[in-house]
């Protein structure tokens, strides 16, 4: 019997980011979401920190909380990274199978780790179906 994992799940990512770099994420990200989420971001924003992040060709784990975005009911459909300016993002793009919904997930890059995120990008981009 063969006790081997399946390759997507021999190699992890895991970032561990500062209190400034998870706020500086999560105000680009109100001000992406345009003026009303950034509004509401200025006026409502709890100090949420965020430790780190771990993912593989299957999950996301987000402080702990994980989701699938390749698995029996997703399938991975992309991977990009975008420069944004002051920090660089991974946009990771996958469909539950059983609603045909897109959903993304969209997390920083932290300061020093962009070859380990294109790294991360090639490995997932082998695995899009």
């Amino acid at each position: 019997m063969n006790n081997s994992k399946p390759a997507e799940m021999k190699w992890i990512v895991c970032w561990i980011y500062s209190k400034e770099e998870w706020q500086q994420f999560e105000r680009w990200n109100a001000r992406d979401k345009g003026i009303l989420n950034y509004l509401w971001y200025l006026l409502f924003y709890k100090d949420r920190h965020v430790h780190s992040v771990e993912f593989n060709g299957q999950w996301i784990k987000i402080s702990g909380q994980q989701k699938y975005f390749n698995g029996p009911v997703t399938e991975l459909r992309r991977a990009d990274i975008y420069d944004k300016g002051q920090i660089n993002i991974l946009n990771i793009t996958y469909q539950n199978i059983s609603n045909n919904h897109l959903s993304e997930i969209i997390i920083p890059i932290p300061k020093g780790k962009l070859r380990e995120a294109i790294d991360a990008h090639e490995r997932l981009m082998h695995n899009v179906n």
